[in-house]
């Protein structure tokens, strides 16, 4: 859950305060895809103020991503920028996340492979002034170790602090950068992992989701209609006459009709929809809290959006075909599936003139 950071932090309380300067709170929360990341953050930061002595510490996330499904993302000047900042204080289980003060921390990370350590930030020519400094927790000593992908990708901080003036011993800077390699090693391997799931999920062609991300996301789905007693409507779209498209202008022309179509396709979307390549020439899209009559203005909105566009070689016609479930109905997403496909067989063969 996200905190904004108001006043010095005391176990059993919200940490809190007022975000200075041009830094606003995050615009979005976290998701049960990501559950991954704050336990791990909690263990590496309870474990490095442990071995540094240290009262408080923090992850930061400077600009990379580091593996989210979902990745957090704060505006500062209207720029999107998915800086983050993940805290953990005495008495806290597990880590409060803001976005505070990142200009220390930016100047930590421009020193990979080496530990900066600020004995007394109030003394500090550069960081005296600074929010970290001058607002709760009120940070005097400063210790971080930068976070840096294997491929040079600056991924964060991982530090300590104290609001009382002090240093490490030389035992303590080796720990400490021992355990951000640790963390480092944790983080770009999720990183990596995430790429690979992602290339699992999307088609090659379309760089949409694939039939198992489909299949994968209508089971989500599902699950949310059922509990949040909500209806979901799908959608299925072909191209007509396809083969012929195929066998005339080639099948280098086939694929790029495939990709634009899916591009066409996105454009009236919400971004709560989903659209994936179902195989073929076969497009399935997912739309929540969507009702019958919503569905088929998608619908429309789509058939819209495909005859204005300027196709190579030769217009094409699409076949589109709804169905919707309403929590009122009995039955499971098979059904669901299985209504949208004979919707669009029968708009195909055209004997059912009524459909979308």
């Amino acid at each position: 859950m996200t905190r904004n950071l108001h006043t010095f932090f005391k176990p059993g309380s919200a940490f809190k305060r007022t975000v200075s300067g041009s830094r606003i709170p995050l615009a979005n929360g976290g998701s049960e895809a990501d559950a991954w990341l704050e336990p791990m953050l909690a263990d590496f930061i309870s474990l490095a103020c442990n071995l540094c002595d240290a009262p408080f510490g923090m992850m930061t996330q400077l600009h990379a991503d580091i593996g989210m499904q979902e990745p957090f993302v704060s505006v500062a000047n209207g720029r999107a920028d998915i800086r983050n900042q993940w805290w953990r204080f005495p008495g806290q289980t597990g880590v409060s996340r803001t976005a505070v003060d990142f200009s220390v921390c930016e100047a930590a990370a421009r020193r990979p492979r080496e530990l900066t350590e600020i004995a007394d930030l109030h003394a500090d020519s550069r960081f005296g002034e600074s929010a970290l400094a001058n607002n709760p927790p009120q940070v005097r000593f400063y210790a971080a170790v930068p976070l840096v992908a294997a491929n040079g990708d600056v991924l964060g901080t991982l530090c300590v602090m104290d609001s009382q003036a002090r240093t490490l011993s030389a035992t303590q800077r080796d720990a400490i950068l021992k355990l951000g390699r640790q963390l480092e090693s944790q983080l770009d391997s999720r990183r990596t992992m995430q790429k690979l799931e992602q290339q699992t999920l999307t088609d090659a062609l379309t760089g949409i989701g694939n039939r198992r991300s489909f299949d994968l996301r209508l089971r989500e789905e599902w699950t949310r209609h059922l509990r949040n007693a909500r209806p979901l409507s799908m959608l299925m779209v072909d191209v007509d006459y396809f083969k012929q498209y195929n066998d005339t202008y080639g099948h280098p022309a086939g694929d790029a009709l495939l990709a634009q179509l899916a591009r066409v396709l996105r454009s009236p979307l919400r971004a709560s929809d989903f659209l994936s390549r179902y195989g073929g020439d076969e497009f399935a899209l997912i739309l929540p809290d969507t009702e019958e009559i919503g569905a088929h203005q998608v619908g429309e909105r789509i058939k819209h959006a495909v005859a204005m566009v300027k196709w190579p070689h030769t217009e094409i016609e699409i076949s589109l075909g709804t169905a919707t479930v309403t929590p009122s109905e009995m039955c499971d997403f098979h059904a669901l599936l299985q209504a949208a496909d004979k919707a669009m067989y029968l708009r195909k063969h055209g004997r059912n003139p009524g459909n979308a």
